[in-house]
């Protein structure tokens, strides 16, 4: 192969092995996460994951540009660049842990998540810090409408997947601001799933057959947002979302882009690959598990390119001394 060609080969050239690499990944960032499980240390916890994933990914045979991550990481921040400078590009959207004070109390649906696309192909909003959002599985999608009050929506999801509203079961971040919104999704009638963290896999849950989840709504982070609906749209899963300014400089911020409403399409690339590997433990995947000479980690391997998703296994006898 020409030199001068390797820095061009993006995304389709190391899809066969950039599935196995990218759960690789998240799977070094769950093991040292599920080692500080209950141990009331949210610091340790990211910072460890942090770490153990950034070793993966130097270990991986592309060179990655991190364009989206949790806020205030050090470790995994934002335009941080890794790998061989001659290797294959891709940007990475990366979340070592979300959930480390789920990981910290002992509470489950902490997991470890990372999306790879070509270069340039992640979406470009306004840098504001929240959005509202619907998000559902394959069956409601094009269903939901945030011009329309949550109950239509929900009689809408309900009509779209052959159930009752009062079948439904709607996860939700519990928080003040989601007050209101409660009391509508009750009054519906509908079920109700409160995580104390976990908008991405909140998200996924939505999505993903066999949760027992048929649906996520509320305000959260845009970052976690952009991260989740590259899951959604793996899954064939539907997300609508619309900024929401906190003030008035994110108001002017955001412009006209203030009243749009964006679809999954909008908000993830078309060819992209994730992977998340559960730390905790919850209706999504199972968490962590060390045994006496090994532990065992369990993920979702997804791609749109392929339009597959995999669940996996993996038993791992070198994973180090405990904390």
């Amino acid at each position: 192969m020409d030199p001068g060609l390797s820095g061009q080969l993006h995304f389709h050239e190391v899809r066969g092995s950039l599935s196995l690499g990218l759960v690789q990944v998240t799977e070094a960032a769950a093991l040292a996460a599920g080692r500080l499980l209950g141990r009331a240390d949210g610091e340790r916890v990211k910072q460890s994951a942090a770490s153990a994933m950034l070793r993966e990914l130097e270990s991986q045979g592309f060179q990655g540009r991190v364009v989206l991550s949790p806020r205030g990481d050090r470790v995994l921040s934002h335009g941080s660049a890794l790998g061989p400078a001659d290797a294959p590009s891709l940007d990475l959207a990366v979340y070592p842990v979300e959930g480390a004070s789920v990981v910290a109390r002992g509470l489950p649906n902490a997991i470890s998540v990372l999306a790879a696309a070509d270069p340039g192909t992640f979406p470009q909003l306004p840098a504001v810090w929240y959005v509202e959002k619907i998000v559902v599985g394959a069956e409601a999608r094009g269903a939901v409408d945030l011009d329309d009050s949550l109950t239509d929506n929900l009689r809408r999801i309900a009509f779209a997947r052959d159930v009752r509203v009062t079948d439904l079961c709607v996860a939700v971040l519990d928080r003040p601001r989601h007050h209101e919104m409660l009391e509508e999704i009750r009054a519906a009638g509908a079920r109700v799933l409160m995580l104390e963290e976990g908008e991405i896999a909140g998200a996924i849950m939505a999505a993903a057959p066999g949760t027992g989840v048929d649906a996520m709504v509320g305000i959260g982070g845009l970052q976690e947002t952009l991260i989740a609906a590259c899951a959604v749209r793996c899954l064939g899963g539907d997300v609508q979302a619309r900024l929401w300014a906190r003030n008035d400089e994110e108001r002017l911020l955001a412009g006209e882009e203030l009243e749009r409403k964006y679809g999954v399409s909008d908000l993830a690339p078309a060819e992209v690959a994730v992977a998340v590997t559960g730390i905790s433990g919850g209706q999504l995947v199972d968490g962590v598990w060390f045994g006496s000479n090994y532990a065992e980690t369990h993920s979702l391997s997804m791609s749109t390119r392929g339009a597959t998703v995999r669940r996996m296994t993996t038993r791992h006898h070198r994973v180090g001394e405990p904390g």
